[in-house]
């Protein structure tokens, strides 16, 4: 006798839940009001520390005062130290680190950095005191004129007399410490004022929101297991729960998939039915929870195996389940299509090399080479082309042709082709026909056959391969069966690389500018010599990066790249493209323009940029180099004429725009924008370089701070 499971019933109310929700809601407030508790009275004992010290400096300052008095007097006193513990102290309070000890006072003290915006200028300014104050001091002793030493803390000081001066900078150094010391407390006070008013609101809110489910979840506990039992029994996914006794709950879905009541199902009913090459797979899942992962089959009331594709979750230590619960769906047909697809694949020997082919395609534009390669092997004298929809799914672009040319299909939307309409290929043997596509009639080649087969990828429409020949000659079955194959493999591998792309976008920017990087951009520029549609190119190169490293810190060299990122972005149409290439080089894309109208652009990115020196950001410029698509037949030829222009530009003396007309062969330069050359630019000798022409004269830029060269 198989002992019948416990029935589990996930939608019963049960009142306990909201006592438990507001006995929580109790606890949070407590643990909350005694965190901040805790908090406050640590934050408030180190502050008690940085008032001590704080206190202190005024005692300093005085002692100071006293004691370049006695060795003024002749007597023996060390005002340096005084002076040092001033110094140290003052930097403690500030930056955070260890106050040092005084004499008759106190140890050794660890001290945080004071955070208050007003405490740290006041002890910025008590920083600078101490500093006029021991430089006065020295001075005093030193017996040359205190009125020579600059005061860094901008204070007037009336008095003349050497002591009078040092003594009213102790002065000074003590008010300021007191009040630092008086604005550490106040700080202080506030802080423990803020807490107790937040922790009557913690208590208030507490009771209110305890209150507020009390009556709320008591209220709709019967609605809410009403409709989450209606959405759960109405769903198409498959759930079940599994526990120590086998098979605890199945869903109305499972029960209409395999046809079998659901008390057949209980304990280890479900069992019965599982594979059983699955089922040692399914205990171990069931025991363990894992792997997270688990394809089943099941078989129903006729007979027939389906695949299912299993979530599971862990949920044994959940107190209201305990047990694993496997969500799945039924994914038999797609098993059963993959099934097909292989065992063509291995009857066909096309099939067998395509697919190695495309497992090694990485990038979707290697995929368009072995489809073109793919069509030779189908027929190389019958033209075809395979028509991909852009991102808006309302267009259809070539993508790849065959050696023997594209059949022409002016075909313009994915749905406009009735292959794509009715989901499977479709065979013309004459445009001439009644029933022929009204697309292949009246074209100036004359009558024709065609092939048209649609390319999609799990269940969405991609595109469709079209090919086309002789009329009445159509392509025969072997090769529509090899270009059935080829567009359906052709579009899971291009589903599969667009999808990887997808979620691999955070690969494709530069994580210091934000902006895409080296090979998104070549990707670009390559599909666009490959639709041949124009497009201008630019070279960026920010000038005298290096000296600004150099002098500046490798933090202000990326502060610039991320501001010429910045105002580069900004500066562009919506269309156009900026990359970060590599270190401070930088590539635009103009697509639709040529090299002259991107200089135009590139105008705007250089007004913009020199609008932006200001403030203590070190003053920079950036030179450019510019071609178009007209001017070189590869993606290399142009990033080669980009940079001698920008060579060229650099030489020139920088800050500039050069067109670049041809390779270095002939002559091609054509300088758009410049500033005159530094001077140390005119001594510096020239190698040689292709001839330019000025083509317009501007102003030169005018800047303000600190320029980079």
């Amino acid at each position: 006798m198989r002992r019948p499971a416990s029935e589990f019933r996930p939608f019963a109310p049960r009142a306990r839940r909201t006592i438990v929700a507001i006995l929580l809601t109790f606890a949070l407030v407590s643990a909350l009001s005694a965190a901040l508790s805790i908090w406050t009275t640590g934050h408030s004992r180190h502050r008690a520390t940085l008032l001590e010290v704080a206190a202190r400096q005024r005692t300093l300052a005085e002692r100071y005062v006293a004691e370049v008095e006695l060795v003024r007097n002749g007597q023996q006193a060390d005002p340096g130290r005084t002076a040092a513990l001033l110094a140290s102290s003052a930097r403690a309070l500030l930056d955070g680190g260890t106050a040092p000890a005084v004499a008759g006072d106190d140890d050794e003290t660890a001290l945080s950095a004071v955070t208050d915006p007003q405490a740290r200028a006041q002890l910025m300014q008590e920083q600078r005191l101490v500093t006029d104050l021991s430089k006065t001091g020295r001075a005093l002793l030193a017996k040359r004129s205190v009125s020579s030493v600059p005061l860094t803390a901008h204070e007037r000081i009336a008095a003349t007399d050497p002591v009078q001066r040092v003594r009213v900078l102790a002065a000074l150094t003590s008010n300021v410490a007191l009040n630092a010391a008086r604005t550490i407390a106040q700080q202080t006070d506030r802080n423990i004022t803020s807490s107790i008013r937040l922790q009557v609101a913690l208590g208030i809110g507490g009771l209110a929101v305890s209150l507020l489910l009390a009556w709320a979840l008591i209220a709709t506990t019967r609605r809410q297991t009403s409709l989450f039992r209606s959405l759960v029994t109405s769903s198409t996914d498959l759930v079940l729960v599994f526990g120590r006794g086998g098979c605890r709950y199945v869903s109305q879905s499972v029960v209409s998939m395999l046809g079998r009541p659901e008390a057949e199902l209980h304990g280890s009913g479900f069992d019965r039915f599982v594979h059983e090459d699955d089922r040692t797979a399914l205990e171990a899942a069931r025991e363990t929870g894992k792997p997270r992962e688990l394809v089943l089959r099941v078989r129903n009331a006729s007979g027939q195996w389906r695949h299912l594709e299993a979530h599971l979750t862990d949920l044994r230590t959940d107190r209201d389940v305990h047990g694993v619960v496997l969500n799945a769906r039924d994914i038999s047909e797609r098993v059963a299509l993959e099934q097909e697809l292989t065992r063509q694949a291995q009857r066909d020997s096309f099939g067998s090399q395509l697919t190695e082919a495309l497992e090694m395609a990485d990038e979707e534009e290697a995929t368009y080479d072995i489809v073109e390669r793919a069509m030779v092997e189908v027929s190389p004298v019958s033209p075809m082309e395979l028509l991909l929809s852009d991102s808006s799914r309302a267009n259809l672009e070539r993508s790849a042709v065959s050696v023997a040319g594209a059949p022409g299909c002016p075909v313009q939307s994915p749905f406009s082709c009735v292959a794509v309409r009715r989901g499977s290929p479709v065979v013309f043997e004459s445009s001439e026909a009644l029933n022929a596509c009204p697309k292949l009639r009246d074209r100036p080649s004359g009558p024709c056959s065609a092939v048209c087969v649609p390319v999609s990828f799990m269940g969405r429409s991609l595109g469709v391969l079209h090919a086309t020949g002789p009329e009445g000659e159509p392509l025969d079955s072997q090769q529509v069966a090899q270009l059935t194959t080829l567009a359906t493999q052709a579009g899971a591998r291009i589903g599969t690389v667009r999808a990887f792309e997808r979620t691999q976008l955070q690969a494709s920017t530069d994580s210091l500018t934000g902006l895409v990087n080296r090979r998104m951009l070549e990707r670009q520029l390559r599909g666009l010599l490959r639709q041949g549609r124009p497009f201008a190119l630019a070279v960026a190169d920010l000038d005298r990066f290096k000296q600004l490293n150099d002098k500046h810190g490798h933090e202000a060299g990326d502060r610039a790249l991320r501001m010429f990122a910045h105002i580069a972005r900004s500066s562009l149409r919506d269309e156009d493209t900026v990359a970060r290439w590599g270190g401070e080089e930088f590539m635009f894309a103009f697509p639709d323009l040529d090299r002259h109208q991107a200089t135009s652009v590139l105008e705007r990115v250089r007004a913009n940029l020199a609008e932006s020196m200001s403030g203590d950001h070190p003053v920079f410029t950036a030179s450019f180099g510019v071609t178009d698509s007209t001017r070189g037949e590869t993606l290399d030829e142009l990033v080669r004429l980009a940079d001698i222009g920008l060579y060229a530009a650099k030489e020139a003396g920088r800050d500039r725009i050069t067109i670049s007309e041809t390779l270095p062969d002939g002559p091609g330069l054509t300088v758009v924008s410049e500033k005159p050359p530094d001077a140390d630019d005119k001594q510096r000798p020239h190698r040689a370089r292709p001839a330019f022409h000025e083509a317009a004269n501007e102003d030169d830029p005018h800047v303000s701070g600190l320029e980079i060269r």
